[in-house]
């Protein structure tokens, strides 16, 4: 009884039981702003004569201020805000559950999110971590716990709002198939020995746990203002073919490359890489124009978020950075069945074509330009004096490439339509090292089309 008076009284609704004072609706007691005892309009819980019934409708509103999501291109204070504050959880027994196999779970949780390819090397096909987006762990370049870094996404209150719906496979997804999804795609897990980790293995039962203990707290379906990446919207949005990878390279170099490195393979240990074998593939949510635009407004510079002055420069930083080959996911031309891949898909055939392209725009425009696709190190003697040509689509001009060009390798005979591009797509890549063994691709691929069809 006192947990669920505490609970309510949080949220605003009141106390039950008897002698309980009347619920309070728009500064009026409940009784008096529905006087047929019903429930209230507003969620109230109505009087019934000593007990107290529990509101009859639940609001399915976002949990934060909007004002703080409106500040231009500084919003993420973790002291901002009336509704709720930033504030990281320590790990201790008065923090950790009660029963020591669900603390052991929670404590090994953090450890793989923290250093996922190490200590998953079985399942991570790249050189990434979750701490890489997300922030903390053992990366001498970010601070706090794994998931609590307020500069990068951090993960505290996420578990509020599974499950969700997922347009991209078109179902429901718990929290479990979220992780896993990361799994798929951001850490590429068909280049890795054993595929995407199972639902009911114990790595992802451990993750799942460390994610619902930071969301301890956080009551259900409500999101607090540091959850999500900003996107830009309506006019903010810099249509996809006026992207301009070629001035977006030089901001790279100006702004990146100290910590990401000219070749954009990161410093090991330190920074992660952002294309090539190490890095996402191309069915990740970072492959996505306006995505990736989003996260480098509020997290790049690491620990200097915001320091590009506009959304103009983010898209084109983006658009370099997305430019490059990577891993090709082989369910990806799959994604997005029913309502089409979104415009920001650069990576997807159908957006290409969309687009008017036979292959990534920002590729096609960094070939024009003479800028390499893959690791190679970029320079500034590299990039046009005039960059200004490069805002236009330039749909027309010819290059020696398609859109093959931005696969790194992809797997033969996995079953569907991805499989008469594999030999032609690993002729064209220019690097070859790291191929699966079939044996695990195909074990890979299973998993991925269960998890698809689950």
């Amino acid at each position: 009884m006192f947990a669920l008076n505490g609970v309510l009284a949080y949220l605003g609704v009141g106390a039950v039981g008897p002698g309980a004072p009347a619920a309070q609706t728009g500064g009026q007691p409940a009784a008096a702003s529905n006087a047929s005892g019903g429930s209230s309009d507003s969620g109230g819980a109505a009087d019934t004569g000593g007990v107290r019934a529990l509101p009859a409708t639940f609001s399915g509103q976002k949990w934060y201020s909007e004002d703080l999501r409106d500040q231009e291109f500084d919003y993420k204070d973790p002291n901002a805000g009336d509704e709720v504050k930033f504030q990281p959880k320590k790990m201790n027994n008065s923090t950790l559950p009660d029963n020591e196999k669900r603390a052991e779970l929670v404590r090994e949780g953090r450890s793989l999110f923290a250093n996922t390819s190490e200590e998953m090397p079985e399942h991570v096909g790249n050189d990434l971590s979750c701490a890489n987006c997300h922030g903390g762990g053992d990366l001498p370049t970010t601070t706090g716990m794994v998931g609590q870094d307020i500069d990068m996404i951090p993960l505290v209150g996420t578990a509020a709002g599974y499950p969700e719906w997922t347009g991209r496979t078109e179902r429901m997804r718990d929290m479990r198939q979220r992780i896993m999804g990361c799994f798929l795609r951001s850490m590429n897990s068909p280049g890795s020995a054993e595929g995407m980790p199972a639902y009911d293995s114990r790595e992802i039962q451990a993750m799942e746990s460390y994610m619902v203990w930071l969301n301890k707290g956080t009551p259900s379906q409500r999101t607090p203002y540091w959850r999500h990446i900003e996107k830009p919207e309506g006019d903010e949005k810099v249509p996809v073919p006026e992207v301009n990878p070629v001035r977006g390279a030089e901001l790279y170099l100006e702004n990146c490359a100290s910590c990401h490195g000219a070749d954009g393979q990161g410093i090991e240990g330190q920074y992660p890489p952002l294309w090539g074998e190490g890095s996402y593939n191309d069915g990740a949510g970072m492959g996505r124009m306006y995505t990736s635009a989003g996260f480098i407004r509020e997290a790049m510079p690491y620990g200097a978020g915001h320091t590009f002055s506009n959304w103009e420069d983010v898209h084109d930083v983006a658009g370099f950075m997305n430019a490059h080959k990577r891993p090709h996911l082989p369910r990806q031309p799959k994604d997005w069945a029913v309502s089409g891949a979104p415009d920001e898909g650069i990576y997807y055939d159908r957006v290409q074509q969309r687009h008017g392209y036979d292959m990534n725009p920002m590729t096609k425009k960094l070939m024009l330009a003479g800028i390499p696709i893959d690791d190679s190190e970029l320079t500034a003697e590299m990039i046009p004096e005039d960059t200004s040509r490069y805002d236009q689509p330039l749909r027309n001009e010819s290059v020696d490439g398609s859109w093959q060009t931005t696969w790194i390798r992809t797997y033969e005979n996995v079953g569907n339509e991805t499989a008469t591009n594999a030999t032609a797509t690993n002729t064209t890549a220019s690097n070859q090292s790291a191929i699966t063994p079939q044996a695990a691709v195909t074990s890979a691929i299973a998993e991925e089309e269960s998890y698809a069809a689950s």
